[in-house]
């Protein structure tokens, strides 16, 4: 689906690349305009509001729906596709806007603003294709973020200034910046800065490690089920967690949310090791708008196998209390009860259908196999796997084999 997305972006404006060459109106056509409206696609389906929105119409399409309920689900997880194919294509329409405004313009403020914006925008999607991305990560997360902003003062004012050379020999009014361009333009920062008005600071939260591999932080805050939240602790790195449960604080009388952390990486690994030694966060940031996660689609279907390793329980645990009917969970992992505490246990042991594999005694399992057997003996109607890439990979492409429609995170979207 995610090179479904590309196909589809790419062939839109193919089209109309066709109608320019063809029609030979290369000096007339609206190449500003193209360039920001791939632009203004790309930010809006990564706006945590827009996703939302998707996830929910695709939920309640496929509850009515009785064929495609798979290709509607995985259409909304991929929708990183049309980010990426918007971003690749917004930067072609503007080398060309800035290949004419070599030929036609002499003001070095505009050229040099336009070619520094097309060396950014370059630097973001090539460091953003999957080998560069999974290898070094963190380069591609500091590129992505800081060109990202700088992209955006870039094309604020190069179309301000090309928008003053246009208007150059007229006397300017309310109708000149209120064009298609500058509109989108407002859209466009609008978009990105509303996630950013919604961001809570908290000083009270409880954070505590029942194991060397595990933190367990609460926060207040509202979600729906398979949602999940970002936060941070400098307002600058952001990670996300799925939901893993939501209570009413008596004491503060608030809602809260349960996340799971586990030492999946450098940030996770360096926050558990300051949890345990006593040097917890003076506060952490948290995101209000909790978008969807995979996991959410299981409220299209029915009967449903949930496939977790280790920390990976954690978006299963406010399904296992609101869908309990519909669930069959296998969850493997090492000393389970040892690594996430008795009150989690407790919990996730009272489930009628659960399966416990312990890697500690009875070694690797064949995942794939595991996730069809129960899948059969359940009659499930999907398999959802919440692990790693590989593990993922294994357990998906295994089922899809079988024709049972899975779902796991998307890594390339």
């Amino acid at each position: 689906m995610h090179h479904f997305w590309w196909v589809v972006i790419s062939l839109v404006n193919i089209l109309l690349l066709s109608s320019i060459y063809i029609t030979e109106t290369w000096n007339q056509a609206p190449i500003a305009a193209l360039s920001i409206g791939n632009l203004l696609l790309a930010v809006l389906v990564r706006n945590e509001l827009i996703v939302h929105l998707l996830y929910r119409l695709a939920v309640g399409i496929s509850r009515i729906a009785t064929s495609g309920k798979y290709y509607i689900n995985t259409a909304v997880h991929y929708i990183g596709g049309v980010h990426a194919a918007a971003a690749t294509w917004s930067c072609f329409w503007l080398s060309i806007d800035l290949y004419r405004q070599l030929t036609t313009s002499n003001n070095l403020l505009l050229l040099t603003t336009g070619s520094l914006l097309a060396i950014l925008l370059l630097a973001i999607i090539l460091t953003a294709i999957p080998p560069f991305r999974e290898r070094f990560h963190n380069s591609f997360e500091k590129i992505h973020r800081y060109a990202g902003w700088s992209c955006l003062a870039g094309v604020i004012l190069y179309l301000t200034l090309s928008q003053f050379l246009a208007t150059a020999n007229q006397i300017p009014t309310l109708e000149n910046f209120l064009n298609p361009i500058c509109l989108m333009l407002i859209l466009i920062i609008f978009s990105i800065f509303l996630p950013w008005l919604t961001v809570q600071k908290f000083e009270k939260f409880s954070m505590y490690c029942p194991s060397p591999n595990v933190a367990f932080l609460t926060v207040p805050g509202k979600a729906d089920i398979g949602t999940f939240a970002r936060i941070s602790t400098d307002l600058v790195e952001w990670h996300s967690f799925s939901v893993a449960g939501m209570s009413f604080n008596q004491e503060t009388g608030r809602s809260q949310i349960q996340l799971i952390i586990g030492a999946a990486g450098d940030w996770t690994k360096n926050l558990i090791e300051k949890v345990q030694r006593g040097d917890i966060p003076k506060y952490f940031w948290v995101r209000r708008v909790k978008p969807p996660g995979f996991m959410f689609s299981i409220n299209a279907y029915s009967r449903v196998v949930v496939v977790a390793t280790g920390a990976g329980i954690a978006p299963v645990l406010p399904h296992i209390l609101e869908n309990k009917h519909k669930l069959y969970i296998l969850w493997i992992g090492n000393k389970h009860q040892l690594t996430y505490g008795k009150k989690m246990w407790s919990l996730i042991s009272s489930h009628p259908r659960l399966k416990i594999y312990d890697t500690g005694e009875l070694g690797r399992p064949n995942v794939g196999d595991l996730a069809i057997q129960l899948a059969r003996k359940f009659r499930a109607q999907a398999v959802f796997c919440v692990s790693n890439k590989a593990v993922t990979k294994t357990v998906v492409s295994a089922c899809l084999a079988k024709g049972i429609p899975a779902y796991g995170a998307t890594w390339d979207s």
